[in-house]
């Protein structure tokens, strides 16, 4: 029972780590919700929420907020030690994508982003 169990992590791991993302822009990520998607754009407004224990920032795309098209969201309180530095600060005004599974938030698009490795810097 172990071995197999051992032969299946072998032949899925590969698998897991070549899967590709479809890359969107932020515009797309609506028509995109419930999927895995990488989505691209520009940090127009970031905003970090210290007022609650959990600590939330928002990275958001398209336009400031609250006009904003797309947004990434970190629970930076429970994710602090995964990201170097403070994310609202080092994303903001840059070219980015952010890889997970898309959600809605008061019908806008959002990913939540818990490690750092989900989010490229562009140029």
């Amino acid at each position: 029972m172990r071995y197999r169990f051992l032969l299946i992590l072998v032949f899925l791991a590969p698998a897991v780590n070549s899967y590709d993302f479809i890359e969107i822009p932020h515009t797309a990520a609506i028509q995109n919700v419930g999927k895995l998607r990488t989505v691209c754009g520009k940090v127009q407004s970031t905003y970090i929420n210290s007022n609650t224990a959990s600590q939330r920032i928002y990275l958001n795309m398209g336009r400031e907020y609250p006009n904003h098209t797309f947004t990434g969201l970190i629970w930076y309180s429970s994710n602090k030690d995964n990201f170097d530095g403070r994310p609202d600060k080092k994303y903001k005004k840059k070219n980015i994508c952010i890889s997970g599974v898309i959600s809605t938030f008061n019908e806008k698009p959002q990913i939540q982003i818990d490690f750092e490795n989900q989010i490229e810097i562009r140029q």
